[in-house]
């Protein structure tokens, strides 16, 4: 995975199977004087085909971010952001992936999200 960018963080199947959405810090965890410093993260998109893995969409998302979930239909994302105290909302549509503008404050860091599954 280190072809998505710096550290990783956290990921999670799309319901359907079809895509994986990955959270990587991207340098944002960093101090702005360190060269791997970068002032967002990333959320990026791959799509699975059999044992193989090809980006399809990326979104910019705040600092420090941390997990990621689906809503049950595979049409929402939501990515949790250290730094802001909160959630973004994404759309994905099968093949396109859309920044909603909606944010979710939280009282404190978002370090992790998981939704029931069916």
């Amino acid at each position: 995975m280190g072809v998505l960018g710096s550290t990783a963080e956290g990921l999670k199947i799309s319901p359907d199977a079809t895509v994986v959405a990955v959270v990587v810090h991207n340098g944002s965890n960093r101090p702005k004087e360190s060269p791997f410093f970068n002032d967002a993260g990333k959320l990026v998109i791959v799509r699975v085909t059999g044992k193989t893995l090809a980006r399809v969409a990326e979104a910019p998302i705040g600092h420090w971010s941390q997990g990621v979930a689906w809503s049950p239909d595979g049409k929402t994302l939501l990515v949790g952001n250290m730094v802001e105290k909160d959630y973004w909302v994404f759309s994905w549509d099968g093949s396109t992936m859309k920044d909603t503008g909606h944010r979710v404050k939280v009282n404190g860091g978002p370090a992790g999200i998981r939704t029931a599954e069916r």
